[in-house]
Order: structure tokens, then sequence, then C-alpha cells
């Protein structure tokens, strides 16, 4: 079957659906979305941008439908996913789902977000590319995504975006991929302009992402102005290399993953959230004791759910599954969620891991929860 596509930064075709302060919410006609969800996850991410990188000089454009974007192969074009899903085969990596992107328009196209899901995570990471476009137009391509990925990891706490960085994928890929210096000399030079392969634009963004959140975690807050500054002062494909292999230190990791006992229990969630895709068993144990000692019904049902995507991910013993089952059930004894459908969705996951044979509605149960572990 052919795949219908529709140019999603047409000028015409979009309708104003609702203004908010600081943004406007528009629609593709026919699409299926509910304001209420977009409103609910744009506005602390506009929140959470404008506390790191400072208020926004204009009214944001959010274009929303109900879809992915397809990046061409070899191609800057973003086009409304169709039967696909939207999900790129990357060679080597793997599968990647495109959600969103920004625009910075033109004679014929829209400024703006263009977001197919009500994520606040891809909202923020969108919303920093809009910002930094206020700020300073001409950031290197692999930077500006770095910035953008490491505000963009994290969670929704008690309806504030909290932002971690430890981006686990990238983490993992980079690790395999061993870049070297030829490699990183050739994606810091990409442009936004510039027609690459699908791989090569996730690769940009993993690269960018390693050697911020090094630079993050060492002044815990986004001063990028200054990073970039130092960067230019030398050798910049050295220092790329030095800092992304400082991020790729298991020791990074290790340090980092110690957020788990923070004493905001909205930085407990971020860290937890996702590290099941580091494939560890070491990881795995830590998110099992820390949620032993988690007092917070809704961190603990993060840390629960972690740690099962974790166990599915490496190899365990019978007798560890069934230990690391146990301790799940007790900690989830009394934990309720406010949105009925994550209630729902919990019930569901605790029944499947009960009975064998229900790995399906496992994996179903999982997809109602996704805010706790989907990077």
């Amino acid at each position: 079957m052919a795949l219908a596509v529709i140019m999603l930064g047409a000028c015409g075709g979009w309708r104003r659906a609702q203004e908010f302060n600081g943004w406007t919410l528009y629609e593709m006609p026919g699409a299926a979305i509910e304001a209420a969800a977009f409103e609910a996850a744009f506005n602390p991410a506009l929140d959470a941008v404008q506390a790191e990188l400072g208020e926004f000089k204009r009214s944001v454009d959010v274009h929303a439908w109900d879809g992915s974007v397809r990046i061409t192969e070899y191609g800057r074009e973003h086009v409304q996913a169709t039967e696909d899903g939207g999900v790129h085969e990357v060679p080597g990596i793997g599968p990647a789902r495109i959600q969103a992107y920004h625009a910075r328009g033109g004679a014929f196209s829209k400024s703006g977000v263009f977001i197919g899901a009500p994520d606040a995570g891809t909202a923020v990471h969108e919303l920093v590319h809009a910002r930094l476009a206020e700020e300073d137009p001409n950031l290197p391509l692999w930077f500006e995504e770095g910035v953008a990925s490491i505000l963009g990891d994290g969670a929704m706490y008690e309806g504030r975006w909290v932002a971690d960085g430890l981006a686990c994928w990238p983490l993992r890929e980079l690790r395999e991929e061993n870049l070297g210096r030829d490699e990183i000399e050739r994606l810091i030079a990409i442009r936004s302009t510039d027609h690459v392969s699908v791989r090569d634009n996730v690769l940009v963004h993993f690269l960018g992402w390693a050697v911020v959140f090094d630079f993050y975690r060492e002044a815990g807050s986004m001063e990028y102005g200054e990073w970039l500054a130092e960067l230019n002062s030398g050798d910049p494909v050295e220092e790329v290399h030095r800092r992304m292999q400082r991020t790729l230190n298991p020791a990074s990791e290790h340090a980092w993953i110690k957020r788990l006992g923070d004493p905001d229990p909205g930085i407990r969630l971020a860290t937890a959230k996702g590290l099941w895709k580091l494939r560890s068993r070491a990881v795995l144990d830590k998110l099992v004791d820390a949620m032993r000692r988690e007092v917070d019904p809704q961190v603990r049902a993060g840390l629960a759910i972690n740690a099962l995507a974790a166990a599915g991910e490496i190899s365990i013993s019978w007798r560890h599954w069934r230990y690391l089952r146990e301790a799940v059930e007790q900690a989830m004894r009394g934990v309720v969620m406010s949105n009925p459908l994550e209630q729902e969705a919990l019930s569901k996951l605790m029944g499947s891991y009960s009975q064998q044979g229900e790995e399906q509605a496992a994996l179903e149960a999982m997809r109602g929860l996704s805010r706790f572990w989907q990077e």
C-alpha cells in the first residue's frame, strides 16, 4: 500500500485551536487531538525551559497532530508517518521513533514546534530548540541537540517537569559505537541544512548529548555559552572526544545514579526513569534497593516499573526473578495512581506477573505506564 504523506511545515491547513500563556496550539484538520493533554504537557515544559534558558521573547506556535515524523533518507523533509508508525530502522543502532521537530520557518513554511503526541519530555526538547533559535540561531547542530537532549530527559512529578540528563539509550549506543576522532570531526561539522542519513542524524544527537552531559554534571546548571566558548578555545575535536569519553566512563554513570537517594522525590523519579536501558545487573540491584527504601508511592512505582523492565533486558536466574517479583509486589501494595488509566494499567501489570503466559498482557500494561520508563 502506498504511503500518503503530508508536508507538515506547509503554510496552509493548520487550524488555531487554543491560545495559552506563552504558546498557541494549532491542530491539523481531521486530527484527533485533545487540547487538554497538550496543555498538560506544554505548560510545565515551557516553565522548565524558561527556568534554565530564560523567558521566550515571543509566543511559540505548537502544531499538533496524531502521528509521528518521518525523515527521508539523505533528506531533511519531515512528513507525517502513516502505517509504519514513524519508526526508522537505524543501521547499526536499531529502531527509532521520532515524534516531533522544531522548524524555524521560511517564505513557504511555518515556524514552531510540530509534535505528534502530548509528551512533556518531547515538548521540552523541541521548546529548547525554539528558545535557542531566539538567542543564537548559529549554534552548532550537535551542540544544540545536546542541550535539548539533556533538558528533555526527565520525568513529570506532581505537575512539574524534573530534568535528569542521563539519557541511557545514547549512553549504551555510544559505548558500542566507539566513535573515533575522524568520525567525530565529520559529525560535528554537520549543519541543520545538510542532507544526511538517519543514522548520522541520530549520532549527532547522541554525541551532542554525551558532550553537553559532561559539562552539565560539572556545572549543575545550563551554562551553555561558557561551554561552547571553552570548546572553541582549543582543538574542538579533541575536546569533544575527551568529554565524550568522560561521559562514557562507568564512573560517571555510577555517580549520577546516586541521585536515586536525592531528597527531592521528583529527582529520584527522573533518575530511575529509563535506567532499564543500560541492561545492567548492577543497575537492576540499585533500582530494587532504592525501591525497598522509597517512601513516596509514585516514585516507588517508577522504581518498580523500571526494575521489571531491566529484568527483561538481561539474563537472570529463576530464583532472582522470584525474589524481584516478590519485592515488587510488596513495594506496590497500597500504591494508587491519580490517573485512572494508569491505575488500570498498573493492576494489569501486577496481575500479569502473577501468572505464566501473560507476557503480552504485561507489555500492553507497560504501554499504559510509559511516563515512568519511556525516555
